[in-house]
């Protein structure tokens, strides 16, 4: 692992991590938010988090995985031997081998770039092998407690780094990356940033899988030099961070608007473009799986009602909420 006192820091790193230390300090001076917004915002993230799911099995798994961590992290150490109970949570009422739930690969598993309907085309990038893993993990896992018992290091690069790093060793055989995530969210909350529990991490990098993907493998590809490049993904990692965020400031600082009346695919469509800043017929249709000229009627119904605006033409339209 690197020396965390060596890591380069930028200044658009530097200055997102500043962004993200305002916002929580105006949490923390508000006093959080009241019993009743925050069951329905925890209740929304969760939902918003297996909404890509489409396995009965897996989507209530993770929302069990999700709900366990956002109500008892205090409580939740990070050892290995945790790490593989959340793993087996996770993995619980899937098809997965029940001797793989748990426990370490057994056999090697590239990440393999995928085809719209889920085939695998090639492989996008090699993972650690099973006769390293162990090592590895125990290894990063004693690493991000040192970094964060640390009181000389921030912990969001390090927890940045924890992730990419776990997804790039990804030791189990199946559920890494649901995993990796959980995890992140771990360690987000246990550092300070409690706030996050309202929001999802999984929705968000859903959203942006093919930067996701892009910056994973440029760190992955960076790991033989003497210094690894980690810039585009700690760049990545807090814009996230910034992007949940501003959508919870819309949510509980009365900028959000009350969608009460409308049908839910236009709520979809508009917490995308919240979300991501701008949405497309082509988003909109990939995230919501329906139709596209039931989109289309959505997003033509939304922009005459005066919730989005209309920007560009052609194939280069796409929309953005008012006020945004």
């Amino acid at each position: 692992m690197i020396n965390i006192e060596d890591l380069f820091i930028s200044q658009p790193v530097l200055c997102a991590i500043a962004s993200i230390e305002e916002y929580k300090g105006r949490w923390r001076e508000r006093g959080g938010i009241d019993n009743a917004q925050a069951a329905r915002l925890k209740e929304k993230a969760l939902k918003e988090s297996i909404a890509a799911i489409t396995d009965t099995a897996e989507k209530r798994n993770y929302y069990q995985l999700l709900e366990q961590i956002i109500n008892h992290y205090e409580e939740i150490n990070f050892f290995e031997s945790t790490i593989k109970k959340l793993h087996k949570l996770l993995l619980a009422d899937s098809l997965v081998a029940d001797q793989e739930k748990g426990e370490y690969k057994q056999r090697l598993n590239p990440v393999y770039s995928k085809t719209i309907d889920g085939r695998p085309i090639d492989v996008f990038f090699e993972t650690a092998s099973p006769f390293e893993t162990p090592q590895m993990t125990r290894k990063l896992l004693e690493w991000t407690r040192g970094c964060l018992e640390n009181s000389g290091c921030h912990p969001l690069p390090v927890i940045a780094l924890f992730m990419v790093h776990f997804l790039i060793i990804h030791p189990f055989q199946d559920g890494n990356s649901r995993l990796a995530r959980a995890l992140t969210e771990l360690l987000l909350l246990k550092s300070g940033y409690d706030y996050f529990r309202f929001t999802s991490l999984e929705a968000a990098i859903e959203n942006n899988k093919e930067e996701y993907y892009r910056c994973l493998r440029q760190v992955q590809n960076s790991l033989t030099k003497q210094q690894p490049d980690y810039g585009e993904w700690l760049i990545f990692f807090l814009r996230t961070l910034q992007r949940l965020q501003k959508r919870l400031a819309e949510q509980t600082e009365g900028h959000d608007e009350n969608y009460d009346e409308l049908p839910t695919l236009s709520v979809q469509i508009l917490e995308l473009a919240g979300l991501e800043g701008r949405v497309t017929l082509k988003l909109a249709v990939e995230k919501s799986g329906a139709n596209i000229n039931t989109v289309k009627k959505h997003l033509a119904a939304l922009t005459k009602a005066g919730y989005l605006i209309r920007r560009g033409s052609a194939r280069g339209t796409w929309y953005t909420k008012a006020g945004q």
